[in-house]
């Protein structure tokens, strides 16, 4: 498995099914989260039933619900739509020598490496969100591989500063060139790395949507991790997401919101981290410094496509909650809730009327 840098613990829950849901950072990937739990029994009228299918993919499992009449074409329609999932891990994983992203590293301070419309999309639009933040959200966080360890390579410790320093000065979004005409990417020197473990599972999820209403289905929820996708309704009624507490258990809910036909992505600190002198070290890296972003506990967004709000997330996290509101403000198709390191919760004014609070966040470390 590719993305297997990311989680076991799920941000976002679908009410009526557990979701497997991590939300991360350029330079992490998943594990492997616990798989959904189906309500099995759900219907609607007209004969249209739950149905589900679910693969490991990118490092998580990768899910799809959807409500239809057609039991055999409800299944075609899933399994077309995970193989479409499978198709960009393909393309943009860095756990396979031959994708394009392994290639575009290989080749890094030597040649331009000729991609895909689709891993050419997903790097241009990063970029993009580099230059929004100043540098905080960057592709080539890549070169801290193996660095900071909080997977299954987590024995507690920390990089030491000089090697973090020594690892930060590959870092660098302008050195990403991008040649329209020849649809190439070039890192500009040798030892940069570039990860689209922050944006790419958002990507695949919007593939995903469009094989499925391709074929005419239009009720469904896709999910890759940390990413989510509802369309339509769930039998006569929106779908409901609630929002994990980053402090508090598994599983426990601080506010609820009915979703149709939009992306909701979450982004925390609370998955995978390391505690150090009453400090929490987690795996979201600020590009700009190398070191864990400070300042946002969690942040959560509805956008109108998973890539949209996968790209906006993390990087969102990172730029702290007062430059953050400052950034939603300018984007109006893409809402949010923020909870600061002081457990503050901001949310977007259009926003506020869709939440249904269930509690106040715990406050904790």
């Amino acid at each position: 498995m590719w993305w297997q840098w990311r989680l076991k613990h799920p941000g976002v829950f679908v009410l009526g099914f557990l979701a497997a849901t991590v939300c991360d950072m350029g330079c992490k990937e998943a594990a492997k989260p616990m798989p959904p739990v189906v309500d099995a029994a759900a219907s609607v009228a007209g004969g249209a039933k739950l149905f589900e299918g679910q693969r490991e993919c990118m490092g998580t499992v990768c899910s799809i619900k959807v409500y239809f009449a057609d039991e055999a074409k409800a299944q075609d329609a899933i399994a077309q739509a995970l193989d479409e999932m499978a198709r960009i891990e393909a393309l943009m994983t860095t756990w396979r020598d031959d994708s394009e992203v392994s290639r575009i590293n290989a080749a890094a301070g030597t040649a331009a490496v000729s991609v895909s419309a689709e891993t050419f999309e997903v790097i241009k639009r990063s970029q993009h969100i580099s230059e929004l933040t100043d540098g905080a959200f960057d592709l080539t966080v890549g070169a801290f591989k193996g660095l900071w360890k909080f997977d299954e390579d987590n024995t507690g410790d920390l990089p030491s500063p000089a090697q973090v320093r020594k690892r930060r000065a590959l870092v660098n979004y302008k050195d990403i060139v991008i040649n329209d005409a020849e649809r190439s990417v070039l890192l500009r020197r040798a030892g940069q790395r570039i990860t689209l473990g922050g944006v790419a599972k958002g990507y695949a999820v919007d593939a995903a949507v469009a094989v499925l209403r391709k074929v005419g289905l239009r009720n469904f929820i896709v999910q890759a991790g940390g990413d989510l996708f509802a369309g339509g309704k769930r039998g006569d009624r929106a779908w409901r997401v609630g929002i994990q507490d980053p402090r508090g258990p598994r599983g426990q809910i601080i506010y609820k919101v009915e979703l149709t036909d939009q992306a909701f992505n979450t982004s925390g600190d609370y998955e995978r981290f390391v505690m150090k002198g009453g400090k929490r070290y987690h795996h979201i890296l600020d590009a700009r410094t190398g070191f864990p972003s400070q300042g946002t506990r969690a942040v959560t967004l509805l956008a109108p496509s998973s890539f949209t709000a996968d790209l906006m997330d993390t990087a969102l996290l990172i730029v702290g909650p007062e430059k953050a509101m400052k950034i939603l403000e300018q984007t109006p198709d893409v809402q949010g809730v923020i909870i600061d390191d002081r457990n503050k919760v901001h949310i977007s004014p259009a926003l506020v009327s869709k939440l249904q609070k269930v509690q106040e966040p715990t406050d904790a470390p």
